[in-house]
C-alpha cells in the first residue's frame, strides 16, 4: 500500500513538471485539409503579399480591361486624368424611358444625400446625422457643369461622395446624369439635354408565316374545287 502511494505521488509530480512548460507545444498529426485548419482568409483592402509569401493561394483578379458579359465597352478615364473627363460626351442614345429608369435609379442611388429636388437637402442631412450639407446639384457650381465631369465623380467620387461604378453600369451612369441634366435645364441650365427627341426604335418584327397545316388545308380545298368542277362537266355531257 505504501510502495503503491510513492508511486501515486512520483506520477503526479511527473504531470506538474510536464504541465508547467513555458512554450505550448501541440502536434496534431496529419491534418486532412489544411486549408480549412489553417485558414488563410484573404483581406481585399490589402495587397496579396503576405499571402504569396506564406505560399497561399486566393482567387485573383480578372484580367485588366476584362468587360463583364452582357456589359458595353467601358469608359476608359482615370481617376486623375480630368482633362479626358470634362471633354467626355455621352456615347448613347438616350429616350424618354431612359429619362424616367435615371430618376429610378436616381432616387436609390443619389436622393439620399441630394434630395429629391437636387438641392442637398436629401433625408440624411435633414435628419442632423450628416454634417456637411451635400452639393445643390442646381447651385451655380453644379447647374452648367460638363457632363463628363459629372460622369467622371459617379465613377470615381468627389470629396466626400464615394464612388458609384460598382453599383451602376455605364449606361446607368448616363441614364441617372441625363435626369440631372433634365432638371438642371429646368432650372435654368443652358446646358443640352442628353436626351435624344422622340420615341425609342422599335425592333422590327419577322412577318407571320402561314403555317403549313394552313397551306395544306388550302390546296386541299383547291383540289375538292377542281374535283367539283369536273364532276359538273361530265354530268353536262
Amino acid at each position: 500500500m505504501k510502495k503503491l502511494s510513492y508511486i501515486l505521488l512520483l506520477t503526479l509530480c511527473s504531470t506538474l513538471i510536464f504541465s508547467c512548460e513555458s512554450e505550448y507545444k501541440r502536434d496534431p498529426g496529419k491534418i486532412y485539409a489544411p486549408d480549412m485548419t489553417y485558414s488563410r482568409a484573404y483581406d481585399y483592402y490589402n495587397t496579396p503579399d503576405s499571402i504569396n509569401a506564406a505560399g497561399g493561394t486566393f482567387n485573383k483578379l480578372p484580367v485588366k480591361n476584362t468587360i463583364a458579359r452582357e456589359q458595353s465597352i467601358p469608359t476608359h478615364i482615370s481617376e486623375f486624368d480630368t482633362t479626358a473627363a470634362k471633354a467626355l460626351k455621352n456615347p448613347y442614345d438616350l429616350y424618354a424611358k431612359d429619362l424616367k429608369e435615371g430618376n429610378r435609379l436616381y432616387m436609390i442611388h443619389c436622393g439620399i444625400c441630394h434630395g429629391a429636388k437636387l438641392d442637398g437637402n436629401g433625408p440624411l442631412y435633414a435628419s442632423g446625422k450628416y454634417v456637411a450639407m451635400p452639393a445643390n446639384l442646381k447651385g451655380p457650381a453644379y447647374i452648367n457643369m460638363p457632363e463628363g465631369k459629372m460622369y467622371h465623380a459617379i465613377m470615381y467620387g468627389k470629396n466626400a461622395m464615394g464612388a458609384y461604378s460598382s453599383q451602376l453600369d455605364a449606361k446607368q451612369r448616363w441614364q441617372v446624369l441625363a435626369y440631372i441634366r433634365s432638371q438642371q435645364i429646368e432650372g435654368g441650365s443652358t446646358s443640352s439635354s442628353l436626351i435624344t427627341p422622340g420615341e425609342a426604335p422599335k425592333m422590327e418584327e419577322a412577318p407571320a408565316k402561314e403555317s403549313h397545316d394552313e397551306a395544306d388545308h388550302g390546296d386541299d380545298a383547291n383540289h375538292a374545287h377542281e374535283g367539283d368542277d369536273d364532276h359538273k362537266a361530265e354530268a353536262h355531257n
